[in-house]
C-alpha cells in the first residue's frame, strides 16, 4: 500500500476524531451539569495579569450541578468570581464559609464560592435541544465532507493497487467511520438525556416548592384552613 494512501487515512482518522472531539467540548460548555471543561474560558484578573482559574483556586465538584472554588489566597476571591461571572454570567455565585479545624486544634473559617448551574426550566430546555441537535447536524456535514473528499483523493491514487489491497483499505475505512459515527451519535443521544434530566430536576424542584408553600400556607390559616385572595373574584 503507497505511504500517500496510508497518510489519506491517517489524515481521516485525525479530521474525523476532532470533528467529534469538538462536537463534545462544545456540549460540555452547554454548562447543564458540572463540568470542567466549562471552567478552561474563565480569565482572572490578579493585579493586572490575566490567570486561569486553575491558578489561582483549588477547585472541587459538589454533586452534578454544583462546583466550590476556594481561592487560593482569599483577597482573590472578589476577583475570581468576576472573572467566571465575565465567562459564564448564567452560573449561580455564593459566597460561604467553611469551618476547620487545624492540626493544632485552631479552628478556621474558609470562604469560597459555590458555582451552582443554571435550572434548565421550559425555555432553556427548549434552548439547550435546539443547540444541542445543531452542534450534532454540523458535525455530521463535517464528517461526511472529509469522508467524501478522503475517498475521492485516494480513488486517483488506487489505480494500480491490487483488488485484495483494495478490499483491506474500503474496509478499514468503512470500520473508521463506523467508530466515530457511533461515538458521535452516542455522545449526542446523552447530551439529549442529560437535558431532560436536569429539565425533570427543575420540575421536581418547582413542584416541592410549591407543595411546600401551599402547606406554608394552610399552617397559617385557622384550623389548617387558609384564605387564598386569588379566588376571590
Amino acid at each position: 500500500m503507497k505511504r500517500s494512501i496510508i497518510s489519506q487515512y491517517d489524515q481521516l482518522k485525525g479530521r474525523l476524531s476532532g470533528y467529534v472531539a469538538m462536537m463534545n467540548f462544545r456540549y460540555m460548555n452547554l454548562c447543564i451539569k458540572a463540568e470542567e471543561a466549562s471552567l478552561i474560558p474563565i480569565t482572572v484578573m490578579i493585579e493586572g495579569e490575566g490567570k486561569r482559574l486553575e491558578d489561582v483556586a483549588r477547585i472541587a465538584k459538589d454533586g452534578e450541578y454544583d462546583f466550590k472554588v476556594f481561592p487560593i489566597y482569599d483577597e482573590d476571591l472578589f476577583s475570581i468570581g468576576k472573572g467566571i461571572a465575565m465567562a459564564h454570567p448564567e452560573f449561580k455565585q455564593d459566597r460561604k464559609n467553611l469551618n476547620l479545624e487545624m492540626d493544632d486544634g485552631e479552628k478556621v473559617d474558609v470562604e469560597y464560592l459555590q458555582i451552582t448551574m443554571p435550572d434548565v426550566d421550559k425555555n432553556r430546555y427548549d434552548l439547550l435541544k435546539e443547540t444541542t441537535n445543531a452542534m450534532y447536524e454540523q458535525c455530521k456535514v463535517q464528517m461526511e465532507a472529509a469522508k467524501t473528499e478522503t475517498e475521492s483523493q485516494i480513488a486517483l491514487m488506487t489505480a494500480d493497487e491490487k483488488e485484495n489491497e483494495l478490499d483491506k483499505l474500503h474496509k478499514a475505512l468503512k470500520e473508521l467511520n463506523k467508530t466515530w459515527t457511533e461515538k458521535r451519535d452516542q455522545l449526542h443521544e446523552d447530551k439529549l438525556k442529560e437535558i431532560e434530566d436536569a429539565y425533570a430536576r427543575y420540575q421536581q424542584q418547582q413542584a416541592a416548592a410549591e407543595q411546600k408553600r401551599q402547606e406554608d400556607q394552610q399552617a397559617k390559616g385557622d384550623g389548617g384552613m387558609s384564605l387564598d385572595m386569588s379566588q376571590i373574584q
